[in-house]
């Protein structure tokens, strides 16, 4: 009966075996499928995404979006230090690990493969993969923004230029009731022309007006009659 009993445990454990090893295979079938739609969704974000191991801070993972704009192939990206490569920080400067900073919707530089500086909206949270804390950095290209912003500076600054240079005439003018001449408002007198010259952008130009012509100039108009 003792050898019966053995043999028939032998069998039931077997069954509980298959039955756990099917388990486990459904649970890494479901795991497969759950890392490619977790994939596939970050692929088709439009911000990039990367995820870097503090201790050794070194990409351990990348999204599409972030090698394009980075400009390497996502292989060539994975493994690499973060430092120096995307990140303008020094190694040991690290601004979340080192310096002990909030990247919070922070605006940031982005180093591409071909050496330029992308300026970038960067967000850093902290992340629990494979029982290990990472860092989870996110982040948009804000070069179109930026120009913008430039453009927009460039404008207001002309623009103030250009009123620097405008000169108007306001309030009360003292003006001689005889020859026309303005007094300024250190007390002079200045010839009408003159303070107005000072006083505006106008220029003059010496003419006679019809009415005047005739008083200085009789004898013209006398043989038109």
């Amino acid at each position: 009966m003792q050898e019966e009993s053995t043999h028939e445990e032998l069998i039931q454990r077997v069954k509980e075996l298959e039955k756990e090893a099917a388990e486990r295979g459904r649970a890494e079938e479901a795991l497969g499928e759950s890392e490619v739609r977790l994939k596939t969704v970050l692929d088709t974000i439009q911000a990039g995404i990367v995820v870097i191991d503090p201790k050794k801070h070194i990409i351990v993972g990348v999204n599409a979006a972030a090698g394009k704009m980075v400009g390497s192939p996502r292989e060539q990206i994975l493994g690499s230090p973060c430092h120096g490569y995307i990140c303008p920080a020094e190694e040991g400067e690290c601004p979340i690990t080192d310096l002990g900073q909030n990247l919070d919707n922070a605006e940031q530089v982005l180093l591409t493969a071909d050496g330029q500086r992308v300026p970038i909206l960067k967000t850093v949270v902290s992340v629990i993969l494979d029982g290990r804390k990472h860092l989870l950095e996110s982040f948009l290209d804000i070069t179109e923004r930026k120009q913008a912003e430039e453009e927009r500076e460039r404008l207001i600054g002309e623009l103030q230029e250009a009123l620097s240079e405008v000169k108007t005439l306001s309030g009360l003018l003292p003006i001689c009731a005889s020859c026309k001449s303005i007094r300024d408002d250190q007390g002079y007198w200045q010839q009408i022309e003159a303070y107005i010259r000072d006083h505006s952008e106008a220029e003059f130009s010496h003419s006679v007006c019809p009415e005047c012509a005739k008083k200085l100039y009789p004898e013209v108009f006398d043989k038109k009659k």
